[in-house]
């Protein structure tokens, strides 16, 4: 029999694994069996393709899992989970259309004026009562790139720079006079790392939560040695949180910092990771739901610290949706 065309197997995959995921695991026979797919080709589908397919930035938490199975196996147990966006039809929220709607949009000029691009965004237009040419404006922001060439001649220079940032953990912007030392990319972003005058001391900013920059007059003597820059570089007055982690939450080791692994029966972990910004850890344990254990919390995040914060976000929704 002649291995499947591309597309053939593509609808398959489409086909069974919101099947897999609704039944919990199969028999790999059963599957191949069901959906009419040669089960080596099926095998090697499931290890080397589909483990590799999820959602953007496309790390280790957005990709699809693919237990049970390895290459050399013969037959087996599948299960696939962090696939749920494949347990029901894709449905835009309106504020979701308009900003694919500008994101083709920009890509317009360089595009076929009656090619697919165009006529997509004008059905998806259509349905939201918007005309792509007259009703819908673009604005494309500051791009993060503008701000590493002034950072770096900076620096170069030795010169300060003032900065509106955005502090994530926070959730406000601030502005800032840093004395810049350097600008190096980690994990796929641009960062700078300088002394803080507001906070007295060496701090790392990400350049693309820079609001506005303007370099100014005057000069900085840099330190004699800076150390290796890291995007995060936690404090020891940090807090330190325990967290068990079950095997589909291992991801978590690989991005974030931990200081210290303890490996329990089944593939559970405890890791211990510095906490800089509560708000990050609130959405880290949102994010893991019940992936995810806290065993042990350093004050001033307490052991319930999920449950807390689930409270605020349903204590903000109900308000929300009372007064609309």
């Amino acid at each position: 029999m002649s291995r499947l065309s591309a597309g053939d197997r593509l609808t398959r995959m489409l086909e069974l694994v919101p099947w897999v995921m609704s039944q919990g695991g199969a028999e790999l026979s059963e599957v191949a069996h069901r959906f009419d797919y040669p089960e080596q080709e099926l095998r090697e589908d499931l290890v080397r393709v589909l483990f590799v397919v999820g959602l953007y930035p496309f790390t280790p938490d957005e990709l699809i899992f693919v237990m049970g199975l390895d290459e050399d196996d013969n037959g087996g147990w599948v299960a696939i989970s962090n696939a749920d966006y494949f347990s029901r039809p894709l449905r835009l929220t309106p504020g979701q259309a308009l900003g694919l709607i500008g994101a083709g949009k920009a890509l317009l000029s360089d595009a076929d004026p009656d090619g697919p691009l165009s006529r997509g965004l004008a059905k998806l237009a259509a349905g939201l009562g918007v005309s792509v040419g007259e009703d819908l404006a673009v604005s494309l922001g500051d791009s993060s790139d503008e701000w590493v060439e002034p950072l770096l001649a900076a620096a170069a220079d030795r010169r300060r720079v003032k900065i509106r940032y955005f502090s994530f953990g926070r959730g406000q912007e601030s502005d800032r006079v840093i004395h810049p030392y350097r600008v190096f990319s980690e994990m796929s972003n641009w960062y700078v790392q300088g002394h803080c005058q507001q906070a007295g001391g060496v701090r790392i900013f990400r350049i693309d939560r820079i609001r506005s920059l303007e370099v100014l007059e005057a000069v900085f003597t840099p330190p004699v040695e800076t150390g290796m820059p890291s995007a995060f570089q936690p404090r020891q007055a940090d807090p330190r949180v325990v967290l068990r982690l079950t095997p589909t939450a291992s991801w978590v080791m690989e991005r974030y910092p931990t200081e210290d692994l303890v490996y329990l029966d089944n593939g559970v972990v405890e890791a211990t990771l510095p906490v800089s910004e509560i708000g990050r850890l609130e959405r880290l344990l949102l994010q893991l739901g019940p992936q995810a254990e806290l065993r042990h919390a350093d004050p001033p995040v307490a052991v319930d610290q999920a449950r807390l914060a689930a409270q605020r976000i349903l204590a903000r929704y109900e308000k929300t949706a009372a007064t609309s």
